[in-house]
């Protein structure tokens, strides 16, 4: 498009130009609403709408005569005619535009206009209704369907792009999914060993405890039997002596009561018979 600027300031007209103007309300607005032709995610009709906006931005000069306007007009249709020629659909179709706008639109106002008479201006007259309107209809019917399918492929790329992402994003969801499984299972696992750890000290206090208790049980029976054993002993032999007493003294012959002991009988006897043998 740059060519077509220089081109049209030769041609001696004057087109707007957004960035040498100070940026406004209404001109940010203006870059907002109007789409740029070469973005193929627009729809075709608004990238068409938009050559034909830029084809439209021209304004003439007051002191350029009509004159100088239909011989720069010439050159203009020529240039459209050999881009057209070459395959350059959007230079064609601007500067037909431009071509319809200068002599349609913009130059019947200038205020010498009327007064005009140069052979030129029937040319562009000519012109204008044999070549500019045919073949801007044209170009257009031809932009629109190569912007079809420049469209069509980008939706479908669009629609494939999606499609990846969303299963780009499917499998990061199952992959997020499978970490917060594993995680949570180890977090049971590490829970059950935990309590599987204090079950089985608690039954190791409690069995510890059990056997404890059991030792003084039996260290208490044992200093129990101990005891037991020591004063049984003289209560048995004390209880035999009064037993063998008993016995002997039932045993001994005499009257039934309380004789003497024996050798206290046989001495006066034994000193009798010694007596007698003297």
């Amino acid at each position: 498009m740059e060519t077509l600027e220089k081109k049209s300031d030769l041609l001696g007209l004057q087109t707007d130009n957004n960035m040498e103007q100070p940026f406004t309300v209404s001109s940010l607005k203006k870059l907002v609403a109007i789409p740029d032709h070469t973005d193929v995610s627009v729809t075709p009709e608004e990238r068409v709408r938009a050559l034909s906006k830029l084809g439209s931005n021209i304004t003439i000069n007051e002191d350029i005569t009509p004159r100088r306007y239909f011989r720069s007009g010439v050159e203009m249709e020529r240039m459209a005619s050999v881009y057209m020629e070459e395959g350059n659909l959007e230079n064609a179709f601007v500067f037909y535009n431009k071509f319809i706008t200068l002599f349609v639109e913009k130059l019947p106002s200038h205020r010498d206009y009327h007064q005009c008479a140069v052979p030129e201006k029937q040319v562009i007259i000519k012109k204008l209704k044999e070549v500019a309107f045919p073949r801007t209809d044209e170009l257009k019917r031809d932009l629109l369907k190569k912007y079809n399918l420049e469209y069509q492929e980008y939706m479908q790329n669009e629609n494939k792009c999606k499609t990846e992402s969303l299963k780009k994003l499917e499998h990061q969801k199952l992959i997020e999914a499978e970490k917060k499984r594993i995680a949570h299972m180890r977090q049971q696992q590490l829970e059950s060993e935990q309590f599987q750890f204090f079950e089985d000290q608690l039954k190791k206090q409690e069995l510890a405890r059990d056997q404890k208790i059991k030792e003084s049980i039996v260290m208490s029976e044992q200093i129990d039997g101990s005891m037991l054993s020591c004063i049984s002993v003289p209560e048995n032999s004390s209880l035999s002596t009064a037993l063998l007493e008993k016995k002997e003294r039932s045993s001994t012959p005499g009257s039934a009561g309380h004789s003497p002991p024996a050798n206290q009988v046989l001495k006066p006897a034994a000193t009798l018979s010694a007596v007698q043998s003297k």
